[in-house]
């Protein structure tokens, strides 16, 4: 995160493009981000709306916005049949453009900012009268399985929206210095404005730091993927069971499968079936959560994994270190900005489960370290990434665009 900013003369209205609010019921760190942001933002004096893509739970903000809902015409419904990629970012764009429209009418936005996907940012942008700045959340193309643009079809077209899109926005904000400048050097980046501000976080108060409960308890959040690691973390699990009979795994998330070289898709329960039978009765699987029910889980368990071959910030990250939790994450994108080898966490290459199963079995093994460890990520997560704290540099960095 950079320093030295000053606060806007006076507060700004700023819209901000949700996949689900209040996000609650929504395991999305999209979602999760937008609504510490909104938080932030507000107790700075600002005025935030929201533009949500669906409403997740009861909410009583004055400014929340479900995108107008509209059914595919037939013409609409046709398209969809030859290509859906393509009808599917046309529904999207009505729906977008429609809400942000309505901001701007209702509540008098002076900024938009939303996350990059499907070059969408572009196509509203020509709609209104407003500056717009995409944040970016994860460009398409960070995620390739294979080295090299894809071929032609849904992967090839989305990457060609998303370039094109950034090119006609008015800033940019990134939450790593990694995804900007690889970002730059992919697609080339237009003169606008731009900032690197990490995504902010809430600091829960905590009875005691998750590091402090003496419990050989891991754990995991996020999808069964190719991008999260899940065949690497199961891997790492085999070895680490096989050498700490009492180890225990919480996976929470979704299981989507993780793409395998051979263009075949393994799921989580095949991936625990190659385990033997000691190691796989370890694991305990919770599937979707909550926001709030991860936020417990992440108080009962000392010691997180964040075992991503890609991310573009690591919300999962920091979350477990405002729990106070010892990690062990691999060294990738924001994950590697944010952590402080042997000082905030541990740090592991990508795709080696046996150092991210050595890197586990030495905290297993040092109580001491564990403890010190979340103390130290929580305490430095307060400092970096409080919402307030991130409120005040987007605030910063939209004013002059506003004026």
């Amino acid at each position: 995160m950079s320093g030295g900013e000053t606060a806007p003369a006076r507060p700004l209205r700023i819209g901000l493009v949700t996949p689900a609010w209040p996000g609650t019921a929504t395991a999305n760190g999209i979602a999760s981000a937008t609504a510490q942001l909104a938080a932030g933002l507000e107790a700075l004096g600002h005025e935030v709306t929201i533009l949500a893509l669906r409403i997740d739970a009861p909410t009583t903000h004055p400014r929340a916005i479900q995108l107008p809902a509209r059914q595919m015409s037939l013409a609409q419904r046709l398209f969809f049949r030859i290509a859906p990629d393509r009808a599917i970012r046309q529904w999207a764009l009505a729906r977008l453009i429609g809400g942000a429209r309505l901001a701007v009418a209702r509540h008098q936005i002076d900024v938009l900012m939303m996350e990059e996907s499907f070059g969408w940012a572009a196509a509203v942008r020509r709609a209104l009268s407003i500056p717009v700045v995409v944040t970016l959340h994860g460009p398409h193309w960070l995620h390739r399985t294979r080295p090299g643009k894809p071929g032609p079809g849904p992967d090839a077209r989305r990457e060609d929206w998303e370039a094109a899109g950034l090119q006609k926005i008015d800033g940019i904000i990134s939450p790593s210095r990694d995804v900007l400048d690889r970002t730059r050097g992919e697609w080339g980046l237009p003169q606008v404005p731009t900032a690197i501000i990490g995504n902010p976080v809430a600091i829960p108060p905590l009875a005691e730091p998750a590091a402090n409960i003496p419990a050989p308890h891991l754990l995991f959040v996020g999808r069964f993927d190719r991008i999260k690691g899940g065949d690497v973390l199961v891997e790492a699990f085999a070895r680490i069971a096989a050498a700490h009979p009492d180890c225990r795994l919480t996976f929470v998330g979704p299981d989507s499968g993780v793409l395998m070289p051979d263009g075949s898709t393994r799921q989580l329960a095949e991936a625990l079936s190659q385990l033997p039978a000691a190691a796989r009765d370890r694991v305990e699987i919770l599937g979707h959560r909550s926001r709030d029910e991860i936020a417990e889980i992440r108080r009962q368990h000392p010691i997180t994994l964040i075992t991503s071959r890609y991310e573009t910030f690591g919300v999962a990250l920091i979350e477990a270190m405002a729990a106070g939790s010892a990690v062990v994450s691999t060294r990738v994108g924001g994950c590697a900005e944010i952590l402080r080898e042997g000082e905030t966490g541990l740090l592991v290459p990508p795709e080696d489960p046996a150092a991210l199963a050595d890197a586990c079995l030495g905290l297993l093994a040092d109580p001491a370290l564990v403890s010190r460890l979340g103390l130290a990520a929580r305490a430095d997560v307060a400092a970096r990434f409080a919402p307030e704290s991130v409120a005040r540099e987007v605030a910063a960095f939209l004013a002059p665009l506003c004026r």
